[in-house]
């Protein structure tokens, strides 16, 4: 999972997914990251469907963001 994230005046501003290893399913998992930047947290419930995906994702915000 290669992600590209933006933080403006201490916010995400934008979450871009340069490369997402996964199935089609896994795929879902992609809208996650507006919810994220909505909320502002990573503190969000994983796709259903696509809870591995979900989780590798947050994860790598997580890390873009230390």
């Amino acid at each position: 999972m290669t992600l590209d994230v933006t933080v403006q005046r201490g916010n995400i501003s934008s979450i871009n997914i340069v490369q997402h290893f996964c199935s089609p399913i896994g795929r879902k998992a992609e809208r996650i990251v507006e919810r994220i930047i909505a909320e502002q947290s990573l503190s969000i419930d994983a796709v259903s469907g696509a809870t591995a995906s979900s989780k590798a994702i947050l994860k790598a915000v997580e890390d873009a963001l230390r």
